[in-house]
């Protein structure tokens, strides 16, 4: 019995054990490839284009643009023909003040102007004897020639109030200027920037 107990052991069979999986191969990496000093300079100029182009728009639209002097509505004091910059960034931080000289979107046509601040928001106008006066005081405007005058179109005497965000400009040269005398009020959000030198 110990026998046949021994060989029925012998015969059962024993538990399987599963076969070595094979190594698996993994992936060599490869050599890293070296640019070409003629790509990476290619590459570096591309990324300077790309960036460049909406830089110069960012800038000239809101930072600083070159002006040219069109016209003699502002003379003596800016000239046919000079060139100046336009500060479009001062005036997102401050509102213009009189006496500054301005680009405006010209109300009378399609394009732009450059006419000299007189008056500022809540102001009071008088135009008369062909001077002007603000909030009953005689506006003092070094910067015209002696003896310019300063007439409404009709030559009448005209009283204006400005109310928020209204501005009154004039060229520096009155008698050739078409400015807020014709077309009235200008408002804060026509005014692009001031010109400077």
């Amino acid at each position: 019995m110990r026998d046949e107990k021994a060989s029925v052991l012998a015969e059962s069979p024993s538990p399987a054990r599963p076969a070595p999986a094979p190594a698996a191969s993994l992936p060599q990496p490869k050599p890293a490839q070296k640019c070409s000093w003629f790509q990476r300079h290619t590459i570096v100029l591309l990324f300077i284009v790309l960036f460049s182009i909406p830089a110069y728009y960012l800038a000239s639209r809101f930072v600083v643009t070159a002006v040219i002097i069109q016209g003699r509505s502002m003379m003596p004091t800016l000239k046919d023909g000079e060139r100046y910059y336009l500060n479009r960034w001062r005036y997102m931080f401050v509102s213009p003040k009189r006496g500054e000289i301005v680009v405006i979107r010209d109300p009378g046509h399609s394009d732009f102007a450059v006419k000299r601040v007189v008056a500022q928001p809540f102001d009071w106008i008088n135009l008369k004897n062909g001077m002007i006066y603000i909030n009953g005081s005689r506006l003092d405007e070094p910067y015209l020639d002696k003896g310019t005058r300063t007439d409404a179109p009709d030559l009448k005497e005209k009283w204006i109030q400005l109310g928020r965000d209204q501005f009154y400009m004039l060229g520096d040269n009155r008698a050739n200027s078409e400015d807020s005398r014709f077309y009235g009020r200008v408002y804060r959000r026509d005014i692009l920037g001031m010109l400077i030198k």
